[in-house]
This record gives structure tokens, C-alpha cells and sequence, in this order.
């Protein structure tokens, strides 16, 4: 018999997220939406993995990483639906994860419980089949509240418990997967911002471009350093993110001006300002320089 290859994204044509018939036809969880049963699902998934590689707690039980902003990515969601679907499955909903707060800026843990009752495995030594139930909740009773409402805007304050840059899963259809490792701490946001507005010297900027919202550019800049993903796309290329952070740290005022500066010039529709910016960050450093001297060339000439 002969069969064909696959092509392109046909490989990823049989990767499957299971939903348990439980959740579907179960009455115990006939309250839970659909949603939220798909990131249960979703969440199975990552659980299978962390448990191949090792990612067990003191007691045995195998945990998981599922930051907010990868739910809402996945998903295709809101911040606040993202929030309201994690409530749904924690303690205080159905019961089907817990989150754990760990502090001092490390990632959030997330255990993952049967939809069944049953015994807990042993592996060498027996384990309790539930966490301490004193532990911290993950999010505030008012986040949780506020995102009944779904609105595209992004809360101004919200719990500590949903940093941007938790530890993210690379890829989460594969067997062989890299995680990152959980015990490098994200890097501390508020530190890194106050850092990025004394390195381009953010007071003169916002005076010097009062219209042109510098805080997008310093959010973008702290979006970079923060990252934990391995690469960042720059125009058509996949660098390196330590690369590209090792040159974000060297953008100055001038470096920021002249990228808005040019920003101005420009005439053509950009469809991916984002994009843009960061190929345009990226450059700066080695295009400022012929950048001017052409102008003073063009001027005097």
C-alpha cells in the first residue's frame, strides 16, 4: 500500500485536546460552561506533559504552569473571561484545579484533580489526595466579580497572582517538549520598568512627544525584557529573546526619537504597528547613526 505524506500544517491535523464525557454528561458539572470544560481539557493536556518531565511537588502530585495571558491567547478570549473560567474550575467553583501561590515573584502552580473520585497513585511513598486547604486564593473576590462583565479593556489592578511572564509551555502538542525552568524567578516588572524609564530617560521623552504615547514604546521595551519565550519574531526572522534583550538594553532618548521621528515620516499603512515597532527598537542602534548623516547630507547638500 502506498500513503501520502503530510504537508505543512497537516502534521498538526491529529493533535487532540480530550474533554472528559464526565464533564459533558455528568450533573455535577452541568453549571460549568463550555469554556470552561475546553481549558480543563487544555489543561489535562499540559498535565500529561509535566508529569513525563518530572514536574512533581514535594508530595508527588504533578503540577502545571497556565499563565492568564496563554489562556487568553489560546483561547482567543479576554483577560476577563480568562479570569472568570479559571474561577469556575478552582476551589471555589467545581473544584477541579487549585492554584497555589508561591511569592516572591515565582510563577503560580496549578494542580490539576481527577474528575472522578478515586485513590491516590503511589510513586515510592503515598501522598494525600488533597492540598491544604489553607492555602491562599488566586485571585480577589473583586477580579473574579469584575470579570462577570467581559469588557475588552484590561483591568488597572488586579491580583499579584497573574504575572505576565509565569513560566510558559513552548509548545503544547509535542511529547518532547522543553519547559522553562521553574526555578528561574521571572523577572520582576515593576524593577525592570522603573529601570527601561531611567535608561531612555522617560520624563524629557513624554515632554518631547507628548502625542506620540511613549508609554506605548516603554510597555513594549518592558514587554521584551520580560519575556521568558526562547525567541522573538523580528520582521521576517525568529532571534534569539536574550539577543534581542541585550540590544533593547542599549535603546536610549535618541534611540526612542528617532524611531518616533521616523514613525512620523512614514506614509505607507502600517497593519502591524507592534511588529513594527520592534523591528524598528531593534534596529536603532545600528541605523541612527547613517539615518542622521544622511539628513545632514540632504540638508546641506
Amino acid at each position: 500500500m502506498s500513503f501520502e505524506y503530510f504537508y505543512g500544517g497537516q502534521s498538526e491535523a491529529f493533535s487532540f485536546y480530550r474533554i472528559p464525557r464526565q464533564l459533558v454528561t455528568g450533573a455535577e458539572f452541568r453549571s460549568l460552561s463550555t469554556d470552561a470544560k475546553l481549558l480543563y481539557g487544555m489543561m489535562l493536556d499540559r498535565m500529561g506533559l509535566s508529569a513525563r518531565n518530572g514536574w512533581y511537588d514535594k508530595l508527588d502530585r504533578v503540577y502545571i504552569y497556565y499563565t492568564i495571558d496563554e489562556i487568553t491567547e489560546d483561547l482567543s478570549c479576554g483577560h476577563n473571561k480568562a479570569v472568570r473560567l479559571l474561577a469556575e474550575l478552582d476551589t471555589k467553583g467545581v473544584g477541579l484545579i487549585e492554584r497555589r501561590k508561591q511569592g516572591q515573584g515565582k510563577p503560580t502552580m496549578i494542580y490539576v484533580k481527577q474528575f472522578v473520585e478515586t485513590a491516590p497513585p503511589t510513586r515510592g511513598k503515598s501522598a494525600p489526595s488533597e492540598l491544604p486547604k489553607t492555602g491562599s486564593p488566586e485571585a480577589s473576590k473583586e477580579e473574579v466579580q469584575t470579570s462577570q462583565n467581559e469588557t475588552s479593556r484590561l483591568p488597572e489592578t488586579g491580583s499579584a497572582d497573574f504575572p505576565k511572564a509565569d513560566a510558559s509551555y513552548t509548545d503544547k502538542n509535542k511529547t518532547e517538549i522543553s519547559y522553562t525552568d521553574p526555578s528561574i524567578h521571572p523577572p520582576d516588572e515593576r524593577e525592570i520598568e522603573e529601570s527601561v524609564r531611567e535608561q531612555i530617560d522617560y520624563p524629557m521623552l513624554a515632554e518631547s512627544y507628548p502625542f506620540d504615547d511613549p508609554d506605548c514604546i516603554l510597555q513594549l521595551i518592558c514587554d521584551v525584557l520580560c519575556s521568558t519565550a526562547p525567541v522573538t519574531r523580528i520582521g521576517s526572522e525568529s532571534i534569539p529573546t536574550a539577543k534581542v534583550q541585550d540590544r533593547f538594553r542599549k535603546l536610549s532618548f535618541e534611540h526612542i526619537a528617532y524611531v518616533l521621528d521616523t514613525l512620523r515620516e512614514t506614509t505607507t499603512k502600517i497593519r502591524n504597528i507592534r511588529a513594527y515597532l520592534l523591528t524598528a527598537l531593534y534596529n536603532a542602534p545600528i541605523t541612527i547613526g547613517p539615518y542622521y548623516a544622511a539628513a545632514v547630507r540632504h540638508d546641506y547638500g
